[in-house]
C-alpha cells in the first residue's frame, strides 16, 4: 500500500484487493510501503548497485513477485510520494513487469491511476490497467467498504487481465 500517513485507510482496501483474488491460483502478500525510507542509495537504480539492507529486500520482492497491484489512494489529484519513491528506487526489476492499479479517492483515484501508468510505463513496467473504488459509493473515507457487485466485477476482470499477462510465454506480443 502506498499510503503513509497515519489514519489511512490503505491497509484496509489493500486487504479486502488481496482477498478477491483466487486463493487456488494467487499467493498474495501486502507490502506496506512505510518501511521504505525515501532514496537513500549512492548508485543510480538504474545500475543496479544496491548496497542499503531495505534496497535489496525491496528488490527481492518485486523482482521475485509474478505480478503487482498497486493500492493507492488520490491525494491533491495524483498519487502519494511513497509510491513513487518506491518505484525510484528500482529500475531493471520493473522491466516487463505485469502490474495492475487499484486506486481510492472520491473520484475513483483516476488521477492518480493514470500518473502511476505514466510513471510505471517509464520504467517498462507492464500495466495491464486500473479500476477505482470511490468514496461514498465503494468505500467510506474511515475505511468501511461497500463494494457493489459492478466494482467487484472490475476488480476480478482486472485480475484476469493480470493473471494472463503471467501465463503469457516470455517473448509474446499482444
Amino acid at each position: 500500500m502506498s499510503s503513509t500517513r497515519p489514519g489511512r485507510i490503505g491497509p484496509k482496501v489493500a486487504e479486502w484487493v488481496a482477498a478477491q483474488a483466487p486463493s487456488t491460483e494467487w499467493e498474495v502478500e501486502v507490502v506496506d510501503l512505510s518501511s521504505l525510507p525515501f532514496f537513500d542509495e549512492e548508485d543510480m537504480p538504474k545500475n543496479g548497485n544496491y548496497a542499503k539492507p531495505h534496497t535489496k529486500a525491496w528488490a527481492t520482492t518485486v523482482f521475485e513477485s509474478d505480478a503487482i497491484v498497486v493500492v493507492t489512494p488520490q491525494y491533491n489529484r495524483s498519487f502519494p510520494a511513497p509510491i513513487k519513491n518506491a518505484i525510484d528506487y528500482l529500475f531493471a526489476e520493473w522491466d516487463a513487469k505485469p502490474v495492475a492499479l487499484v486506486g481510492y479517492g472520491w473520484t475513483g483515484a483516476v488521477d492518480a491511476t493514470a500518473d502511476l501508468t505514466k510513471v510505471l510505463g517509464h520504467v517498462k513496467a507492464d500495466v495491464v490497467g486500473s479500476t477505482g473504488l470511490v468514496f461514498t459509493q465503494d468505500v467510506n473515507p474511515d475505511g468501511e467498504l461497500t463494494v457493489g457487485d459492478e466494482r467487484r466485477a472490475e476488480l476480478a476482470a482486472l485480475l484476469d487481465a493480470l493473471a494472463s499477462r503471467v501465463d503469457e510465454p516470455v517473448g509474446a506480443t499482444a
